[in-house]
């Protein structure tokens, strides 16, 4: 009996052995694509935060059991958004002057250009989302976002970055009660669960060019570097609200759970999680806690970010009835920006920056981004 337990016991150990060198090794060996992500101008403008805070379409990406807290239904065919980073406008305008000549003069002006934008990214992007939300606790979204990133690498022997992608995102999601509330911080809980299953179809191009190849280089070049899949995967969520008198909500969220694979070449979506909370801290008339809202964010979207950098905070404040002003903090830096609704109509704008040096504080990227919006 002794012997047959320890060989249990060795047979136990080299199953848990076994399995730990097949995930270690799956883990090593696995191509990353980059985050699907979708960030209205309203998150951006507070840090980011929006796990905690999904009462809107921003649900359908960031927390699907938010739409259990939506009530009515609406949809939209257009919101839209444009971003554009502090240093696009140099970058793009010094890469427009590279010259395809191979002479002396031009190697030398072509040098002192990529000298001029060295360290520097020049990036736009834009999206539209077309939704419904159901008052069933359910919607539907398709959206459509584009980016092009252009930057001088490799410093000894200049080389110019271009990386280009194009997502298209099919999604459904669905939120339903929770049978039994439960006692959460000594408070009465009401708690929604919701899934999302998301179809994405990825074009992207990445490729290095010295600056007279880049001058000759045309569209359809860059596009016949292209690579691109599609895949489907899955998001899911949890969100509490704690009958307490700052309305708090309390929000967990899985993303790309099977962690599929868009293409060989491309990669595979991470898997990411995150937990976030939502407070209305004024007191008084019903309308008036509604006013202010503050949230913040813990994000594990890369095991290589530092644990700073995966905070985010935010909140927003209603000025009159159809102006709403916004600020925040991600990534040690602040964000901020304002939406306007005027019912069918709505405007945001937003400001919040990237840190894309190897520490948090080496180098910030400031991005703008403008959003319009059309909901009926």
């Amino acid at each position: 009996m002794m012997q047959f337990s320890r060989k249990c016991k060795g047979l136990k150990s080299l199953v848990l052995l076994t399995t730990i060198m097949i995930f270690c090794t799956r883990w090593l060996g696995a191509i990353y694509s980059y985050s699907l992500d979708y960030e209205t101008s309203r998150t951006k403008a507070m840090g980011g935060a929006s796990i905690g805070l999904s009462n809107d379409y921003q649900a359908l990406f960031s927390n699907p059991a938010g739409l259990g807290w939506i009530n009515d239904k609406s949809y939209g065919i257009i919101q839209a958004e444009g971003e554009v980073n502090s240093d696009w406008q140099k970058v793009s305008n010094k890469l427009n002057e590279l010259s395809s000549k191979d002479t002396p003069w031009d190697r030398s002006k072509n040098d002192q250009i990529l000298n001029e934008i060295s360290g520097k990214i020049g990036r736009v992007g834009f999206s539209n989302l077309a939704y419904y939300l159901g008052a069933a606790n359910f919607g539907v979204g398709f959206l459509c976002q584009g980016l092009t990133d252009f930057e001088v690498v490799n410093p000894v022997t200049p080389k110019i970055r271009a990386f280009e992608s194009l997502d298209s995102v099919l999604t459904g999601s669905i939120a339903r009660p929770f049978r039994k509330n439960e006692n959460l911080f000594s408070a009465d809980a009401v708690g929604w669960w919701g899934g999302t299953m998301k179809f994405l179809s990825r074009r992207t191009a990445d490729e290095q060019y010295f600056a007279r190849d880049f001058a000759g280089l045309s569209k359809s070049d860059m596009r016949n570097n292209e690579k691109g899949g599609a895949t489907l995967d899955f998001d899911a969520g949890t969100m509490w609200y704690l009958k307490s008198p700052w309305r708090s909500n309390l929000g967990l969220l899985v993303k790309n759970i099977l962690e599929s694979e868009i293409d060989p070449v491309v990669g595979k979506l991470r898997r990411e999680w995150g937990l976030g909370v939502s407070i209305n801290p004024l007191e008084g008339p019903p309308g008036r806690n509604k006013k202010l809202t503050l949230a913040a964010d813990y994000w594990y979207d890369n095991p290589d970010s530092s644990v700073f950098s995966r905070f985010r905070f935010g909140g927003e404040a209603q000025v009159n009835r159809w102006l709403v002003l916004r600020a925040g903090i991600r990534g040690g830096y602040l964000s901020g920006g304002f939406g306007a609704d005027f019912k069918t109509v709505k405007l945001d704008f937003s400001t919040y920056s990237e840190e894309i040096g190897i520490r948090p504080g080496d180098k910030e990227d400031r991005r703008y981004t403008l959003g319009l919006g059309v909901e009926f």
